[in-house]
C-alpha cells in the first residue's frame, strides 16, 4: 500500500517543516509513498527498494563535495524513491547545480525549511499506510467471497468473475482483462483494451496467473488515473487464485509453453545434461546456440509486468526469443543469439534495456555468453554475482553487464582473501594510505578513469568533476603511484587492483 506524495508533504507532521517542492514538482502528483524512512547515510541507495520517502538532516549530505551531492541525487533517483527531504533550517541552501540536476531527471527534491521530528513523521505517515493495507486485504477479501458465491451460482466461466470484478470498483476501473502475452487478450469487460499501447486506462495492476503450475496469462486491472492504485494491486493479489482456476477451463497451456517453463525451472535449479539439451529442442531452442541468461529484481507496482513488457518488446529486435520464469518479486530471461551476430546483439541488448529500466526501480544484470544451452546454468549464477557486486558499486547503472565485473567475479571465485590483499597492497598500497588520510575516493577515481579508456573528459564526466578538478585528483594519483602509468606495464596491474579493491569493502579495510 501507499499514499500519493501530495498527500504526505500535507499532512500534519511533515507541514511542520515548512515543506518546499525546489526541484521535481512535476513528478509529484504521479508519485506515491511506500513508506517513510530517514537516513544520514550518502550511501543509501543500494538498500532502498524504491518507494520511499526519504527524510535527512541535511549535515552528511550538505557536507559533500559537489560531485559527490549530484551523485546522491542520482543514485535516487535510480532507485525510484518517490522523493527526498533535506532540512534545510539555519539558512543552509541546497545548491543550484543540485536543484537542476534533481528537476531534469524528475526526483522530487523537497526543502524542510523548518526543523521537524522526523520519528513523529515516520511513525505518523506509516501509520496511515498499514491503516490503508488493512482496509484493502478487507475489501479483497470481500470481493472473494462475492466471487466464490458467484462460481457456485454460474459456474467456472471466466467473464462473469471479471465482470463483478470491474462493478466492485465503480468508475475507477475501466477494464478487467485476463492477456496472455504471447496471444493477446483472453477475455476482457469494460472498454476495448489494445496491447500495442493503444489500451483505455492504463494498467494499474497486473498479476500472473498459474495453469497447472506454469504462467500461462496476467490479470490486468486497468483504470482512471485517480484510482487507489494499492487497493487495485492488494484485490488482483488476493483474486488471482479464483481467476486462474476460471482459466483453467479454457485456457490450458501448450505443450510448447510446458516445455519452456520445464527448460527454465532446470536452469534455474542449475540442471544440465541430455535432459536439458531435450527440454531446449522442445521448447524450439536450437541446443548449440548461444544463450545468455539475465535476472532482474523490482520494487513497486506490478514489477513482473513491467520487466516481461520490456523483455519481449526487445525480442526479435536483439535476440530472436526470450524465454521467462519468475520467482517472486525476481524475474529471470534466457535469451537466444543469432550465431553470427552474438556480440552486437548482446551489446544491443545491455544498452536497450539500461535504457528501459533507467530511474524505474528496476535492476538486473546480464551474465556472460555461453556456447549452447549446457551453459545457461552458469550464466545464471555469474548473473546473480553480478547483480549483488553492481549493487553494492556506484556504477550508475540499472542493467549490469558481467563483462564489467570480470575481475570481481574471478578474484571471488579464484584468489584467496590472502593472495588478493598482498596484490592490492603491493600494487596499491601508498594510494590506500593517502586516501585513507585525505579522503578523495582515489580509488574510484583511478577506477573510473581506467574503465573510461585514460580518457579525461570522459571520467570526469562519469565523477561529476571540472576536468580541472579530476587532473588535479589525477596528478595526487600519480604522485603516489610512482608516475604516469600509461604507456607502462603497470597500467595493467592498476586495472585489476583498482577492481579487486573496489569489488570488495572489507579488503578495503583490512588493506
Amino acid at each position: 500500500m501507499s499514499l500519493p506524495l501530495e498527500e504526505v508533504l500535507a499532512s500534519e507532521p511533515l507541514s511542520f517543516g515548512d515543506p518546499v517542492v525546489v526541484a521535481g514538482s512535476a513528478s509529484v502528483p504521479g508519485r506515491a509513498v511506500r513508506w517513510v524512512h530517514s537516513s544520514e547515510v550518502v550511501q543509501i541507495a543500494p538498500l532502498l527498494r524504491g518507494g520511499e520517502l526519504l527524510l535527512s538532516g541535511g549535515q552528511a549530505f550538505l557536507g559533500l563535495r559537489p560531485g559527490a551531492q549530484l551523485e546522491y541525487v542520482r543514485s535516487l533517483a535510480e532507485r525510484a524513491v518517490a522523493g527526498v527531504a533535506i532540512e534545510t533550517a539555519g539558512g543552509r541552501l541546497l545548491s543550484a547545480e543540485v536543484v537542476a540536476a534533481a528537476d531534469e531527471i524528475g526526483l522530487p527534491l523537497v526543502e524542510l525549511r523548518r526543523v521537524v521530528p522526523f520519528v513523529e513523521v515516520a511513525e505518523a505517515v506509516n501509520r496511515r499506510i498499514v491503516s490503508r493495507q488493512v482496509e484493502a486485504l478487507q475489501a479483497a477479501d470481500a470481493l472473494s467471497q462475492r466471487l466464490a458465491e458467484r462460481m457456485a451460482v454460474s459456474g467456472s466461466a471466466l467473464r462473469p468473475i471479471l465482470e463483478l470484478t470491474a462493478e466492485s470498483f465503480g468508475n475507477a476501473v475501466v477494464a478487467v482483462a485476463v492477456v496472455d502475452p504471447e496471444l493477446g487478450v483472453v477475455e476482457a469487460v469494460g472498454e476495448p483494451l489494445a496491447h500495442d499501447g493503444g489500451a483505455a486506462g492504463a494498467a494499474l495492476a497486473s498479476v500472473g496467473l498459474s495453469v497447472g503450475g506454469i504462467d500461462v496469462a496476467r490479470l490486468e486491472l486497468h483504470g482512471a488515473p485517480d484510482a487507489d492504485v494499492s487497493l487495485l494491486e492488494t484485490v488482483a493479489q488476493r483474486i488471482r487464485g479464483i481467476v486462474a482456476l476460471a482459466l483453467a477451463q479454457r485456457h490450458r497451456p501448450s505443450l510448447a509453453r510446458m516445455a519452456d517453463e520445464a527448460l527454465m525451472r532446470m536452469v534455474v535449479a542449475g540442471g544440465g545434461g541430455d535432459q536439458l539439451l531435450e527440454l531446449a529442442e522442445a521448447s524450439g531452442l536450437t541446443p548449440d546456440s548461444p544463450v545468455a541468461v539475465a535476472l532482474f529484481s523490482a520494487s513497486g507496482a506490478q514489477p513482473q509486468a513491467g520487466i516481461e513488457r520490456a523483455l519481449r518488446a526487445r525480442a526479435g529486435a536483439a535476440a530472436p526469443r526470450v524465454r521467462l520464469h519468475t520467482e517472486g518479486d525476481s524475474v529471470v530471461a534466457l535469451v537466444e543469439f543469432a550465431a553470427g551476430r552474438c556480440a552486437a546483439q548482446r551489446a544491443e541488448l545491455v544498452a536497450a534495456l539500461r535504457g528501459d529500466f533507467a530511474r524505474t526501480g528496476t535492476v538486473g544484470a546480464v551474465g556472460p555468453t555461453a556456447t549452447s544451452i549446457r551453459g545457461a546454468s552458469r550464466s545464471l549464477a555469474e548473473a546473480r554475482t553480478t547483480l549483488r557486486l553492481g549493487r553494492a558499486s556506484k556504477w550508475d547503472h540499472s542493467v549490469y553487464d558481467s563483462a564489467d565485473f570480470v575481475v570481481e567475479r574471478f578474484a571471488e571465485r579464484e584468489l584467496s582473501r590472502d593472495a588478493s590483499e598482498a596484490f592490492v597492497q603491493e600494487t596499491l598500497g601508498p594510494l590506500l594510505d593517502l586516501e585513507q588520510r585525505r579522503g578523495g575516493e582515489l580509488v574510484r577515481t583511478l577506477d573510473v578513469w581506467i574503465t573510461a579508456g585514460c580518457n579525461t573528459a570522459e571520467a570526469a564526466r562519469a565523477l561529476f568533476l571540472e576536468r580541472q578538478s579530476l587532473h588535479k585528483r589525477l596528478a595526487r594519483i600519480f604522485d603516489a603511484l610512482g608516475g604516469d602509468p600509461r604507456g607502462t606495464g603497470q597500467l595493467g596491474a592498476l586495472a585489476f587492483a583498482v577492481k579487486l579493491a573496489r569489488g570488495n569493502a572489507q579488503l578495503r579495510e583490512r588493506t
